[in-house]
């Protein structure tokens, strides 16, 4: 008899970032980018590591026209992703199709020139726009999954009701989109993730009042740093703060809770405009990839959190995938 074939073992954040890759490609521009994942997806691992050691490099960085290595492959890997995002646009002009996704409403959406006419977006603002999103829409869905396999996998109780609850409301089908509402514990299992794990672990807003916090008195134009990770975590609004648990998003707990201590996307009117279809995005994937399998962690890897732009894994996440049977 033949030998049952071992477990494969992948990179969770590796693989995640290609999952999300294709679906922001196929959602936002109606384009399959796998196609064009061996120019796009080293040009965005560059551009991203780049940035990150921007924002975390403790000296000051020489100015992006200062021909250094580092800079020479930054201006590499951002004219490949020009040259991509414009490939899309033009194949789209081409066509004269309309596929009502985001890029046609960005073709057609109208700004304000210098002198207040409206025109049409130019090429740079088009590319620049559409790169914005797909970046933007598909790190960050990657990082959130990653962590809540990671939890789900050193938490095998919450793992077994959460596959109880999709095989509940799909009855062995793929999950759909009209099912996701009745998927309520699959969403409180993200919140929770969201809460330990932001991918925007800290963001700024800028004071239009004057404004006292803490007795310290902040004049207007000020820029405040909102620590997502550590309000996310203060002992004074959740117990247990640093323990996985889902059922603290469910309506009873939300309700008795103030309502800025959970910010993943922030708030108020610069809110994160993708919110909804993160959230939607993350749902599904989840609960299609945990009713086919089981995902076990590899033991003796560094698990720590890369404070960067986004919270990812500083290692990747290695993990043993087991089909169902």
């Amino acid at each position: 008899a033949e030998r049952p074939r071992p477990a494969p073992v992948v990179d969770m954040h590796e693989q995640m970032m290609a999952l999300t890759f294709r679906i922001v490609g196929l959602t936002l521009c109606s384009t399959e980018l796998s196609d064009k994942a061996g120019a796009m997806g080293p040009a965005l691992t560059t551009a991203l590591n780049f940035a990150n050691e921007i924002v975390t490099s403790l000296t000051l960085q020489p100015p992006l026209w200062v021909p250094t290595a580092n800079n020479r492959r930054f201006r590499a890997a951002l004219a490949v992703l020009d040259s991509v995002v414009q490939g899309i646009i033009d194949e789209r002009r081409r066509s004269g199709e309309e596929h009502g996704d985001l890029l046609d409403m960005l073709m057609s959406a109208m700004v304000e020139d210098e002198s207040g006419r409206l025109e049409p977006m130019s090429d740079r603002e088009l590319r620049d726009n559409l790169a914005t999103l797909v970046v933007a829409g598909h790190e960050t869905t990657a990082n959130l999954l990653s962590w809540t396999f990671l939890l789900l996998a050193r938490h095998l109780e919450i793992e077994r009701r959460l596959y109880t609850e999709i095989e509940r409301v799909c009855g062995g089908a793929a999950p759909k989109v009209e099912q996701v509402p009745e998927l309520t514990y699959t969403g409180q299992v993200i919140d929770e993730a969201l809460r330990l794990y932001p991918p925007a672990w800290i963001f700024e807003r800028e004071a239009h009042a004057e404004v006292e916090i803490d007795g310290y008195s902040l004049p207007p134009g000020t820029i405040v740093a909102i620590p997502t990770w550590t309000l996310h975590r203060h002992p004074g609004f959740w117990s247990r703060p640093d323990h996985f648990d889902p059922e603290r998003f469910s309506e009873a707990a939300k309700a008795g809770r103030p309502r800025y201590v959970y910010i993943p996307f922030g708030g108020g009117p610069r809110v994160c405009i993708g919110n909804a279809f993160a959230l939607l995005e993350a749902k599904l994937a989840l609960a299609t990839l945990v009713q086919r399998f089981r995902f076990e962690l590899i033991p003796g890897q560094d698990l720590r959190p890369d404070a960067a732009i986004t919270l990812r894994p500083r290692a990747g996440l290695r993990m043993r995938v087991i089909a169902r049977g």
